[in-house]
């Protein structure tokens, strides 16, 4: 590997400064970048170097010469070996705080945008928090990967996950373990009446693994469905629904395969906030991509827009219209297509808010074709802050201006942060 400039030794002492995006803190050694895992703003620490690069060094804490000011002890017994939490040593206020100013210096250093209001982050509870986790699957053993590595940690109980979620990992490990079919991965989503656990197989179901899934199903008046899934097959035993709060009087029906947010305590805060941002009234044409099973297309619809919805994946428009049928609302037409290819044939002159929430890797192909038919606003749902800001730049050179940015603790004890970040025509 290249060596850094200045050299730094093997081992040193390092002031950490602030978290990053990622797992690790950060700290400088004379000139040299210093990435730490697992430590926090303002720890004195000596650390061993694992990894040189030109600029930035990568280490691990040998000793804690003196813990900062926004240390505390983390409450989970696998917290460092298991890869789900990074920042559980954290105090839950400096998390928040640090993933505000990690969407601002995205902001500003990848998409070149600095006059922006970034407003302090939203959050709920710390804990039990997330509705859905999925874990691996190793040689009929359950857990999740340790950080940086394909090695499982196995898990009796998850502190993140809400506490239904939490209480049957032991149940699934045991049919993992035992009369299960072989599985690469399991989710385990909570439901209206037990839980719905999702198992990813690398070969599709046959009539004697449905038979046994059966039994095994028949006997666990807690285990609520059963979804077993490889390539383009899907076995559905039980009730595979789940229901994810939109409003006060609003809810959706998922199936637990299909997307849909993890944290149901935050996302009606989301909604609301979202459905704000549009400022949507009776008759605004309205476009939703990446729109999943409608989080945001019902809402929408129910304040008067109408609202052109559009996903890839046909099981979420599949809950997409069920739900708007169940629910009565109209307003909303669901599509499964291709976002880039439905915006294509898209008439032009028509849109006036977009909304989209597409994945970990943006929207790239997408923004220049929306700047394309000028609506007077869209707002943008982010699970990663880098690549907002890489397509905020595309948006602000085609026209638009960042209005504001809201970030969102829904993961907490990790470095993911959403934001909805609103673009105005200029």
């Amino acid at each position: 590997m290249a060596e850094t400039h200045p050299p730094v030794p093997d081992t040193f002492s390092v002031e950490v400064e602030r978290l990053t995006y990622g797992p690790d803190a950060l700290g400088h050694h004379e000139r040299c970048v210093v990435f730490v895992p697992f430590a926090a703003p303002g720890d004195s620490a000596e650390v061993q170097v694992d990894e040189r690069h030109r600029g930035y060094v990568r280490a691990h804490v040998t000793r804690l010469l003196a813990p900062g000011p926004t240390r505390v002890p983390p409450f989970c017994p696998v917290f460092e070996r298991c890869g789900g939490c990074q920042w559980q040593h954290v105090a839950p206020e400096a998390q928040r705080a640090a993933k505000r100013a990690i969407v601002a210096e995205q902001l500003a250093r990848l998409g070149g945008i600095r006059a922006v209001d970034v407003r302090p982050a939203l959050a709920a509870s710390d804990r039990a928090y997330r509705g859905r986790i999925t874990l691996a699957v190793h040689e009929r053993r359950l857990g999740y990967h340790r950080a940086r590595s394909h090695a499982l940690v196995e898990v009796a109980a998850c502190p993140i996950a809400a506490e239904p979620v939490s209480a049957a990992i032991p149940l699934a490990a045991a049919w993992v373990a035992g009369a299960a079919p072989p599985l690469t991965s399991l989710t385990i989503a909570t439901g209206p009446r037990g839980v719905v656990l999702v198992g990813e197989m690398p070969e599709p179901p046959d009539d004697e693994v449905r038979a046994r899934a059966e039994a095994w199903l028949g006997g666990l008046p807690e285990v609520q469905g059963l979804v077993l899934r490889a390539r383009r097959t899907r076995l559905v035993l039980g009730d595979p629904l789940v229901r994810v709060p939109l409003e006060e009087d609003l809810h959706l029906e998922v199936p637990a395969d299909a997307f849909a947010q993890v944290n149901p305590a935050m996302n009606p805060r989301l909604v609301a906030t979202v459905c704000g941002e549009a400022d949507v009234g009776s008759g605004t044409q309205a476009l939703d991509l990446y729109c999943g099973a409608g989080n945001f297309a019902l809402p929408l619809a129910r304040r008067g827009a109408h609202v052109r919805a559009v996903d890839a994946a046909p099981l979420a428009i599949d809950a997409g219209r069920a739900n708007a049928a169940r629910t009565g609302v109209t307003g909303v037409r669901f599509e499964c297509a291709d976002v880039v290819r439905a915006l294509a044939r898209a008439p032009r002159g028509r849109l006036e808010v977009a909304v989209l929430d597409p994945p970990r890797h943006g929207a790239a192909a997408l923004l220049r074709p929306l700047a394309h038919h000028r609506p007077a606003r869209i707002v943008y749902v982010s699970c990663d802050p880098a690549t907002l800001a890489r397509d905020a730049r595309t948006l602000v050179a085609a026209g638009y201006r960042l209005v504001v940015a809201q970030p969102f603790d829904l993961f907490p004890q990790t470095h993911h942060v959403e934001t909805v970040a609103t673009f105005q025509l200029t």
